[in-house]
C-alpha cells in the first residue's frame, strides 16, 4: 500500500516537473521531539528565476547552496541573522555544485566543472574565497565527509555512479560499491556515513558505512520510498525524505516503514528534493519547485 502511494506521487511531481524545472531553495525554522517536527515558518531564500539547489549548512546560521545566475553556476552563502546572499564564486570558467563545510576547518569543499567537463573535488577558504587545493582525480558527482582528512564520493562511470573512499592527505580513492545514488550523509552523533544503492527493481536501498572498528562495515538500513534519491538524517535515529510538498520519517526504532511527518503546501512549492539540517537541528533548508 506504501508503494503505491508514492507511486502516485511520484507521477504526480513527475508531471508538475515537465512544467516546473527551476528548483528554488527554502530554509524553515523548525521545533523537534523524538517523535515530532513541527514547523514554525519558512521561506524562498533563494529567490532566482534559475537553478537553485544542493542546500547545506556551514554552522548554525548560514546556509551554501548552487546558485545559477547569468549562464554562471556558482556558490552562494546565506546569511540567517541578516537575511542576505553573498555570491562565494566568481570564476566564468568554471562552474561549482555540492558545497559542504570541510569538518573541523573553516574551509568550504565542493564540486568545480572545469569548460572540459572535468568534474573534481576543490578547496576553498570560507572567509577568503581563495582556493587551497584539489582533492581528488576521480570524476566526483557527490561526497560527503566523515572528518577532515576520510570522504566517500559518488564518481561518475559509464551508464552509472560508482562508490569510492579516500583521503585528503593520500593521493589514492579506493572502490566500496558499483552501481550507488547521489545522496551521502554523515550520520548525526555517531562513527557512520551513509549512501544508497541501485536495487533490483531500480529503486535505492539506504545503506551505513560503520567506521568505528579496523575496517569499515556496511549494513542496509531501509528502501527509500519508489522515485526518490535524496533524503537526510534528522537525528541519528531518523531519516527524512520529501516527496511533492511534504515530508516523510523512517525511524529506526519505530515501525519498519515510512510515515507521513508534515505538509509544506502553504508554501507553495513542490517537488521537494536535496534536504538539509541544521547542526543545531533548529533549521531545515530544502530544494524544492515553486508552485506559479
Amino acid at each position: 500500500m506504501l508503494n503505491y502511494i508514492f507511486s502516485a506521487l511520484f507521477c504526480l511531481v513527475s508531471l508538475a516537473a515537465s512544467a516546473q524545472t527551476s528548483p528554488d531553495v527554502y530554509l524553515f525554522e523548525i521545533k523537534t521531539t523524538p517523535t515530532t517536527l513541527e514547523i514554525l515558518s519558512g521561506k524562498n531564500i533563494s529567490q532566482n528565476p534559475k537553478y537553485d539547489n544542493q542546500p547545506s549548512f556551514y554552522d548554525d546560521n548560514t546556509v551554501l547552496y548552487s546558485h545559477t545566475r547569468d549562464s554562471l553556476t556558482t556558490i552562494s552563502a546565506y546569511d540567517i541573522k541578516l537575511d542576505k546572499n553573498r555570491v562565494f564564486t566568481n570564476e566564468p570558467s568554471n562552474g561549482f555544485f555540492s558545497p559542504q563545510r570541510l569538518p573541523e576547518s573553516e574551509a568550504i569543499v565542493m564540486v568545480r566543472q572545469d569548460s572540459l567537463g572535468k568534474q573534481r573535488m576543490v578547496i576553498y577558504d570560507y572567509n577568503t574565497a581563495k582556493f587551497i587545493k584539489e582533492v581528488d582525480s576521480n570524476q566526483v558527482g557527490y561526497f560527503t565527509f566523515y572528518n577532515d582528512d576520510f570522504f566517500i564520493a559518488s564518481v561518475l562511470v559509464p551508464n552509472q555512479m560508482d562508490l569510492y573512499s579516500g583521503h585528503i592527505s593520500q593521493k589514492n580513492s579506493r572502490m566500496i560499491m558499483n552501481n550507488v545514488g547521489r545522496s551521502l550523509q554523515k550520520v548525526p552523533k555517531s562513527k557512520s556515513l551513509s549512501y544508497t544503492v541501485v536495487n533490483e527493481d531500480q529503486n535505492l536501498d539506504l545503506y551505513v558505512l560503520d567506521l568505528s572498528g579496523d575496517e569499515p562495515t556496511s549494513y542496509f538500513v531501509c528502501e527509500l520510498p519508489i522515485g526518490r534519491q535524496d533524503y537526510t538524517w534528522l537525528d541519528e535515529n531518523r531519516i527524512l525524505v520529501g516527496s511533492g510538498d511534504s515530508l516523510f520519517v523512517y525511524d529506526l526504532f519505530g515501525e519498519p516503514a515510512w510515515q507521513f511527518l508534515v505538509s509544506l503546501n502553504k508554501y507553495q512549492l513542490t517537488n521537494i528534493t536535496r534536504i538539509s539540517i541544521s547542526p543545531d537541528g533548529k533549521h531545515l533548508a530544502l530544494a524544492a519547485e515553486p508552485v506559479e
